[in-house]
């Protein structure tokens, strides 16, 4: 399907996106705390990890997937459920950017030094991309998770395949059980098989007996009741 693997593509490259300008966000957040006497915010510890967790494996998925077929990194359960905790870490980190933010009693423009002014703007930058990586996230592994749902109900179970490799186009199969079907939806006679299968033998139904009694000199049947004559034999 390549509206997917074009969709995966996009969701994956605006996460390492969003999660490099957190890793930028949250390291210069740390670092302006320390020699500044600002309190401790919790969110640049948390964007700092998400952005490594995904730096670091989000690319590696994508480059292991392009150059490798069946690698167990690539399977579609392992990236549902990997993308799905990278989702929840970008939520938290803009929930706890949008409570900081919150808290903040003046405006970003009134801080003093520079540097503290910069951390109050930045604090509400990692809000934003954290809520634009999860939105991201979530779209995909909750239409990834409704297409694995629609197909398994079909018969068709991709859980450990890649979204490259798996056929999600494929209809319903057909069942083994079920019979043949002629050109005018009736079930097919042993003599329609030759039509219907070129390449196989017909067959048909065994030869039943149509032989009719033998008639004895006086025109009834061998086997047949005797009776008594009532008129005198010559």
């Amino acid at each position: 399907m390549f509206w997917l693997s074009l969709f995966r593509l996009v969701v994956l490259g605006w996460t390492i996106f969003c999660a490099i300008i957190l890793l930028g966000l949250g390291a210069h957040a740390l670092s302006a705390v320390g020699n500044l006497a600002l309190p401790t915010f919790a969110w640049s510890g948390l964007a700092v990890a998400t952005a490594v967790l995904t730096v670091v494996t989000v690319p590696a998925m994508l480059v292991i997937d392009l150059l490798r077929t069946g690698a167990f990194t690539s399977m579609i359960v392992l990236e549902l459920a990997w993308l799905s905790f990278l989702g929840v870490l970008f939520l938290a980190t803009g929930g706890a950017s949008a409570e900081n933010a919150a808290d903040f009693w003046v405006q970003c423009s009134t801080w003093f030094p520079a540097a503290a002014r910069a951390v109050c703007n930045e604090t509400s930058a990692a809000a934003a991309f954290g809520f634009l990586g999860w939105l991201a996230l979530w779209a995909y592994t909750i239409t990834l998770l409704v297409l694995l749902i629609i197909h398994a109900s079909r018969g068709h179970y991709v859980w450990r395949t890649s979204v490259k490799e798996a056929n999600f186009e494929a209809g319903i199969p057909p069942s083994a059980s079920a019979p043949a079907q002629t050109a005018y939806g009736a079930e097919a006679k042993p003599h329609d098989a030759a039509s219907l299968n070129p390449g196989q033998v017909p067959y048909s139904y065994p030869p039943t007996n149509t032989t009719s009694p033998t008639p004895t000199t006086y025109g009834q049947p061998v086997g047949a009741p005797t009776y008594p004559n009532a008129y005198p034999q010559v």
